[in-house]
């Protein structure tokens, strides 16, 4: 199987991204679509190519059942350390100077898929958590 040019296209635009990094670049992408038009194949390769460049990457996804789908996937409570009960204040339960922490300080992509099946605080609290460690406060740490 083989991307096809908009597949490809936002496979560059990503890798172009986390490799040729300038300050003005965007860092977080939303990829939409509907049911079975790729987007599992676009993050397949993404995960493959950057872990094949001896980079981590991290595949989150909101419940249990599509985090089978990707190779190294968990939910992303567990990656993040969300709390079950939310609010809007919520923050995440991971720790700094812990292994968790340092594997989310050193990845260069983290993949949410299903993003929108996921409750707003949870995305807040992620997002604290992640400007907390880079210590940036750009979305998601930068």
């Amino acid at each position: 199987m083989q991307l096809n040019s908009e597949q490809r296209n936002v496979v560059e635009i990503i890798l172009s991204a986390i490799y040729n990094f300038s300050a003005d670049t965007p860092k977080c992408y939303f990829l939409d679509g509907p049911a079975e038009t790729g987007k599992t194949f676009v993050y397949s390769t993404l995960l493959h190519t950057i872990r094949g460049r001896g980079d981590d990457v991290i595949p989150v996804a909101s419940t249990c059942i599509v985090a089978t789908l990707l190779i190294g996937r968990r939910t992303a409570h567990s990656v993040f350390k969300i709390p079950m009960d939310l609010t809007a204040t919520s923050t995440c339960n991971l720790k700094h100077n812990t292994k968790e922490a340092d594997i989310l300080l050193k990845t260069k992509l983290i993949v949410w898929d299903e993003a929108p099946m996921t409750h707003v605080h949870a995305f807040l609290a992620a997002d604290r958590l992640l400007q907390d460690l880079t210590k940036c406060k750009e979305p998601f740490g930068g």
